[in-house]
């Protein structure tokens, strides 16, 4: 899916869930279509940096929700972050039960990487990570 149909879909979403009127709902269309396309500046600039994509991102959502906020009601408001709160732990749930699926942690590198007691990586053994 291209950033324009994530956009759409989002907003479509947006609309229904927070029963948005024409104005908010443009307004709500013009952020995101400005969010993704700093989104994607920032995977190439910090591609292979998962770090500094994550911090980024987190900054970005927290931009991105004052300016919602300014845009939404506060009874709108409310109801976008019980949702996202919501969605936030779905993912976590279904990342978790991949996890688990996949046989536990991976390395890094798509193996395996074997755990201790303390939840400490002791590695897969096959690359220089954890050697």
């Amino acid at each position: 899916m291209n950033p324009e149909e994530m956009v759409k879909r989002q907003v479509e979403h947006m609309k229904t869930e927070l029963k948005l009127n024409e104005q908010q709902e443009k307004q709500v269309k013009d952020l995101l279509t400005e969010n993704f396309k700093q989104r994607g500046v920032l995977m190439k600039k910090y591609q292979g940096q998962r770090d500094s994509v994550m911090v980024n991102m987190k900054k970005m959502e927290e931009q991105q929700n004052l300016s919602l906020k300014k845009i939404l009601t506060e009874e709108q408001y409310k109801t976008y972050l019980t949702n996202q709160e919501k969605r936030k732990q779905e993912m976590e749930k279904r990342r978790k039960e991949m996890m688990d699926k996949r046989g536990g942690q991976r390395d890094g590198h798509g193996d395996p990487a074997t755990v201790n007691e303390d939840h400490e990586c002791t590695g897969c053994g096959g690359c220089d990570k954890h050697k």
